[in-house]
């Protein structure tokens, strides 16, 4: 694995890939992936598609990728508003079944590279509720747990629990007990990323019981395992 960008703040993460193939899983971040060289495949609950050369799957859609014999690269955005999507629909694009699955896309590269300068130059991140966007901030910038969390949360953002969870749903797709696992996978990842730590030292860093709730974490949110992604700890420059 190569990591091209990995920006928290930004919610932009940039890997290559060879031989990838994930155990199913979702994520509340939309992917877009672009084979370099050979196909891969998407299979979901719905549907298995085989030759893909590009694919955006959309947050929190469970989904299988295989592509042993190819090389691909993949684009992973936090996106929690609607410029990303009415970016889509703009270029025609509508995620059916929460899917874009293509075998022959002859723009694909300029598609891949529009939705990362898209992501730079955008906020795709920050939902449209400000007390929300506050809640957001307010996890990743305090690191408790949940049964911590939700007390000073609902007084942070004034809002009873139960409205607290349905807005979070509506806007970030997932609950906030799920989000919690995500933003300390982010933080896990990032610090194996710019400092000389092993998973042992990362997972007890970033809130994790041990290496093996890392572990257990990465492969239900990413599809694969620490160890198989985290063959260079190095940002590609």
């Amino acid at each position: 694995m190569k990591v091209f960008d990995f920006d928290i703040k930004r919610g932009v993460y940039s890997f290559q890939f060879s031989g990838l193939s994930t155990a199913s899983h979702s994520h509340p971040v939309v992917e877009i992936i672009q084979a370099i060289n050979g196909t891969f495949s998407v299979r979901t609950h719905k549907q298995i598609q085989n030759n893909l050369v590009f694919a955006i799957i959309d947050s929190n859609q469970r989904h299988e990728v295989l592509g042993q014999n190819s090389t691909v690269k993949i684009l992973m955005v936090e996106s929690h508003n609607t410029v990303l999507s009415n970016f889509l629909k703009e270029k025609g694009i509508l995620l059916e079944n929460g899917t874009f699955l293509k075998s022959s896309f002859p723009t694909k590269e300029d598609l891949f590279s529009e939705i990362q300068n898209l992501a730079i130059i955008k906020d795709l991140k920050s939902p449209a509720d400000q007390r929300i966007e506050d809640g957001l901030q307010f996890i990743q910038e305090n690191e408790l747990d949940y049964k911590q969390l939700i007390p000073k949360l609902t007084t942070k953002v004034l809002l009873s629990e139960s409205r607290l969870s349905h807005l979070f749903k509506e806007h970030i797709g997932i609950s906030i007990k799920k989000y919690l696992v995500w933003d300390r996978l982010r933080r896990a990842m990032h610090l194996y990323l710019t400092e000389s730590a092993n998973l042992t030292d990362v997972s007890l860093q970033s809130g994790f019981f041990d290496q093996a709730h890392l572990s257990n974490a990465f492969k239900n949110l990413l599809g694969i395992s620490p160890s198989k992604a985290y063959n260079s700890r190095i940002l590609q420059l």
